[in-house]
C-alpha cells in the first residue's frame, strides 16, 4: 500500500481472489479432462484385450487391422510426453505451485496439450510449426488492444474536459465584476421549472393530482391496507412515466417503493440496485450534465478545494482524508491548481475512505479511483500517494489513518454522512463515532457538506410527504434544465434520485441509509464532537454566487446562514457546505 499503511480488515486485495479462482477453474479442468482421458483409454484397453483374445479364425481380421493399429499407435504424443515437452517453462503458470502435483496424478492417462495448460503460450513440443490461425488471432488480439487503448483515451477525454477548468474564460479564474451582491444571490436565466405535482395532461385529457394520490396512497400502505393502496397504485401508474414530466417521473419512482413496500421486497430490490455496476464512464457523463444542469457539485467542489488551498499555502506536506471519495471527482482540478502554487505544489497524501461495494471486491471502485488519481498527479506534478480504505466509518480507528506529524491534515466529508445510522436505530451513534474520530485526528481544516433533507422521521407518513417535497425539487430542477429524452438525466434519476427515493419508502431499520438531516442538526452534533465553525470566505462566496449568477437558471440560490454556504432550488436549500476547525 501506498504510504507504508498497513491495510486494516476493510481494505482488500484482489489478486489473491483471483488466481485462487484460476487455480481452482484450472485443477477442475484437469481433473475433467483426465476422467475423461480415463474414460476413453479404458474402451482402448478393453478394445486391445479384445484383440488379443480373439479367436483363431478371426486372425485375417487382425491381419488387416494390424497397420492401422500401428499408425494409429505412432501418431499417440506418447514421446512429447515422455519428454515433458509440455512441461518445460516455456508452459509455467505464474503463481499455479499445486498444479504440478495434478499434473503427476494424471501423467498415466492424461496427455494434454499445451494450450490446454495456457492458451498462447509457446510449447517446446510445438516449436517451429506455424499455426494458420495463428495471424488472425494476434490481429484480433492487436485490434482489442487497440480498442482498448482507445477507449481509455476517450474517458480520459472526458474526465478532462469534465473535471478540469481548462477555459480561459472560467468565472472561477476570470476577474469578478466591481459589483456582488453580498447576501441572497439567484441565478440569471429567464426560463422557469414547470409545475410540479401534476401530470402532463393536455386540455383534452383530465388533470390528475398525482400528489395527492401519492399521499392517499401512502397513508393506505401505513395500515397495511392493501386493496384501497394497489387500487390508488393502478391510478398513479395510469398517469405516471419515467420520461414525462416532473410530476409524472417523481410519481412513477414514488410508485415503485409504495409496491416494493407493500410487497415486503425493498431492502431485496434496492440491493440488487446498488449491487448494479455503472461504467465510470457512463458515471462522469452523467455528472457532466450534472454539473450543466445545476451548481451543486461544481461550487461544492470549488468551496472544498479553495478553503483546502488557503488553509495549506505554506505547507509543503499534505495529508486528505475523505469520507465518501468514490471517485475522486474533486481532485483533478484541486492538482491543477496546486500546480500552479507559487514555490510548487506540496507533497500530497489522499487517504480515500467509503462503504465497501457488495461482491468481492469492495474497494474496487476507490481503488481504481486512486489510479485515475495517480495519472493526474503525474500530468500535474505534484508528488502523490494514495490509499484506499473501504469498510463501516465508525469502525475506522486513527491507527489505520496513519497520521504523520509533519503533515498538514485535512478532513473532507461531501454529502455521505447521511449513510450512517443514527440515535433511532442505535444508542451509540456510529455518525457520532466517526466525528469523535476525526476529532482525535485533530485536523486543521474540516470540511463537511450535508444534504438538508428533513425526511428522516421514524413515521412513514410523515418520511413520504417530506422526501416527496424535497424529491421533487430534484425533478423540477432537471425538467428545467436538461432535455426529457436526455439518456444521463435518465440514468441520474434512475440510478441516483429515483434508488434513494426507494430506500427512504420501502426499507426500515438498518436498510434505510438515506437518513439525513438539516445542516442546522449537523451544526449541533459538531459542536457537541468538539469543533469550532470558521467564518466563510468572502473572496470563495463571491465567487461562487457570480458563477450561480452568470451561467445558470435564475431559480438557483446561493446564500450563507450562521458559517453555512447554502445552495437551492426555487427558496428550497438542498446543499449546504462549512468549515470548521478542531
Amino acid at each position: 500500500m501506498p504510504g507504508g499503511i498497513t491495510p486494516s480488515p476493510a481494505s482488500t486485495t484482489t489478486t489473491d481472489l483471483d488466481n485462487s479462482e484460476d487455480l481452482s477453474e484450472t485443477i477442475t479442468d484437469d481433473a475433467v479432462l483426465a476422467y475423461i482421458n480415463q474414460f476413453l483409454l479404458e474402451d482402448e484397453d478393453d478394445e486391445s484385450f479384445l484383440v488379443t483374445s480373439a479367436p483363431v479364425e478371426d486372425s485375417a481380421l487382425l491381419a488387416v487391422e494390424k497397420p492401422f493399429v500401428d499408425i494409429l499407435k505412432s501418431a499417440e504424443p506418447a514421446q512429447a510426453y515422455e519428454d515433458k515437452s509440455w512441461m518445460t517453462g516455456h508452459c509455467d503458470i505464474p503463481g499455479m505451485g499445486g498444479l504440478d502435483d495434478v499434473v503427476r496424478r494424471t501423467q498415466k492417462s492424461c496427455q494434454l496439450p499445451c494450450e490446454m495448460v495456457k492458451e498462447g503460450s509457446v510449447c517446446a513440443a510445438h516449436q517451429g510449426r506455424k499455426n494458420p490461425h495463428d495471424d488472425g488471432l494476434e490481429m484480433e488480439e492487436r485490434k482489442s488492444k487497440q480498442s482498448a487503448l482507445c477507449e481509455e483515451e476517450t474517458v480520459r477525454e472526458m474526465f478532462d474536459k469534465v473535471l478540469l477548468c481548462t477555459d480561459e474564460n472560467c468565472e472561477f479564474r476570470s476577474p469578478l465584476p466591481t459589483q456582488i451582491s453580498s447576501g441572497y444571490v439567484k441565478g440569471s436565466g429567464n426560463k422557469r421549472g414547470r409545475r410540479k405535482g401534476r401530470s402532463g395532461a393536455g386540455p383534452e385529457e383530465e388533470a390528475v393530482d398525482l400528489t395527492t394520490l401519492l399521499i392517499h396512497c401512502a397513508q393506505a400502505a401505513a395500515i397495511d391496507d392493501h386493496r384501497n393502496s394497489n387500487e390508488l397504485l393502478k391510478q398513479i401508474r395510469k398517469h405516471s412515466s419515467a420520461t414525462g414530466d416532473a410530476g409524472q417521473r417523481l410519481a412513477h419512482y414514488f410508485a415503485n417503493g409504495l409496491e416494493a413496500r407493500l410487497a415486503g421486497t425493498g431492502s431485496t430490490i434496492y440491493r440488487q440496485i446498488a449491487a448494479k455496476r455503472t461504467s465510470t464512464g457512463d458515471i462522469l457523463k452523467a455528472f457532466g450534465l450534472y454539473a450543466k444542469a445545476c451548481p451543486f457539485m461544481k461550487i461544492s467542489h470549488y468551496f472544498a478545494n479553495s478553503t483546502i488551498l488557503n488553509v495549506s499555502k505554506s505547507a509543503s506536506r499534505l495529508h486528505i482524508i475523505d469520507y465518501g471519495v468514490r471517485y475522486g471527482f474533486q481532485y483533478p482540478v484541486l492538482m491543477q491548481r496546486f500546480s500552479r502554487r507559487r514555490g510548487g505544489p506540496p507533497s500530497l497524501r489522499i487517504t480515500g475512505v467509503d462503504f465497501p461495494q457488495p461482491g468481492f471486491r469492495p474497494a474496487e471502485r476507490i481503488e481504481a479511483t486512486g489510479r485515475r488519481l495517480h495519472e493526474y498527479a503525474r500530468m500535474f506534478n505534484v508528488p502523490f500517494e494514495y490509499h484506499a480504505i473501504a469498510g463501516k466509518w465508525d469502525t475506522i480507528q486513527v491507527e489505520d489513518l496513519n497520521i504523520n506529524s509533519d503533515e498538514l491534515l485535512v478532513v473532507n466529508c461531501l454529502y455521505r454522512m447521511r449513510n450512517m445510522m443514527d440515535e433511532m436505530v442505535t444508542d451509540d451513534s456510529p455518525r457520532a463515532r466517526v466525528l469523535n474520530t476525526i476529532r482525535k485526528l485533530n485536523p486543521n481544516l474540516f470540511v463537511h457538506g450535508v444534504i438538508n433533507g428533513t425526511y428522516n422521521a421514524p413515521f412513514f407518513v410523515t418520511r413520504f410527504k417530506e422526501a416527496m417535497f424535497f424529491f421533487s425539487s430534484h425533478f423540477d430542477m432537471l425538467e428545467a434544465n436538461a432535455s426529457r429524452m436526455d439518456e444521463h438525466r435518465l440514468l441520474i434519476e434512475r440510478e441516483f434520485v429515483g434508488r434513494e427515493a426507494l430506500n427512504v419508502i420501502a426499507c426500515e431499520g438498518t436498510e434505510r441509509i438515506e437518513r439525513p438531516e438539516t445542516y442546522k442538526q449537523w451544526h449541533m452534533r459538531n459542536l457537541r464532537a468538539g469543533f469550532r465553525p470558521l467564518p466563510l470566505n468572502e473572496e470563495i462566496m463571491k465567487r461562487a454566487r457570480y458563477k450561480v449568477s452568470k451561467s445558470y437558471h435564475r431559480d438557483f440560490l446561493v446564500d450563507e446562514d450562521n458559517k453555512w454556504m447554502l445552495q437551492g432550488w426555487k427558496g428550497r436549500v438542498i446543499f449546504a457546505l462549512s468549515a470548521w476547525s478542531s
